[in-house]
């Protein structure tokens, strides 16, 4: 039995730049190099829509080993390196993992709604130890067929956080940041999906949204 892919969500906060242009050219040697990694399928690179100078970059891996081979390997350090201009004294956040395709919440054609998204809301549920089960079974009797009736909301994805299972990574694709913010969460529904995940959240979720994702590396 083939291992499942997985999906990888890496922070890359860079220096103050006047153009998109001006800090890709920065980031290209470095990416260069990721494109080489064994086992690397696609890649996006987005922005974080409440901080203008941090990219998201989101990696599909043929397995986690993949993942953690090129992170463990002498090309990570000329990649570790390359990228020092951009970041400027800054620091990538890369430990964040799932899986792709272990149940019908975080199905790979979930996933390939997420990536064409013109707003990705991004909310790391930290679940109360013992209760994950109990949330996904809210997200499929409650949340899901809520988001499913949303004008604005094109689909859903939920999956573990590998480094920790407790933690969940919720993925909604939103028409815009507006059809969340401003309309979503002023009906009667949003409040609906609050009560309703209430008993399961260990801390309040702060969600942030991946907004101009596009392709940047093979497909899927």
């Amino acid at each position: 039995m083939s291992s499942p892919l997985a999906v990888q969500f890496i922070d890359v906060p860079h220096r103050p730049i006047h153009s998109d242009e001006e800090i890709n050219k920065d980031l290209a040697p470095a990416l260069s190099i990721l494109f080489k990694a064994h086992g690397l399928i696609a890649a996006w690179q987005g922005k974080r829509h409440e901080d203008r100078y941090t990219q998201i970059w989101i990696l599909l891996w043929q397995d986690l080993a993949s993942s953690h081979a090129f992170f463990t390997s002498p090309a990570y350090r000329e990649f570790h390196n390359d990228i020092q201009p951009a970041l400027n004294g800054r620091s990538i956040h890369w430990q964040q993992h799932a899986l792709v395709g272990t149940s019908d919440l975080d199905s790979l054609d979930r996933l390939k709604a997420m990536v064409k998204a013109p707003a990705i809301e991004v909310a790391l549920t930290k679940v109360i130890e013992g209760r994950v089960s109990g949330y996904y079974d809210v997200f499929r009797s409650t949340i899901g067929p809520i988001l499913d009736g949303e004008d604005g909301c094109d689909g859903w994805w939920v999956g573990p956080q590998m480094e920790n299972p407790q933690h969940q990574i919720l993925l909604e694709n939103w028409r815009s940041v507006d059809a969340h913010h401003d309309e979503f969460e002023k009906r009667p529904t949003f409040q609906e999906c609050i009560v309703a995940l209430s008993d399961y959240y260990g801390e309040y979720v702060i969600p942030t949204h991946i907004v101009h994702v596009k392709p940047i590396f093979g497909s899927f």
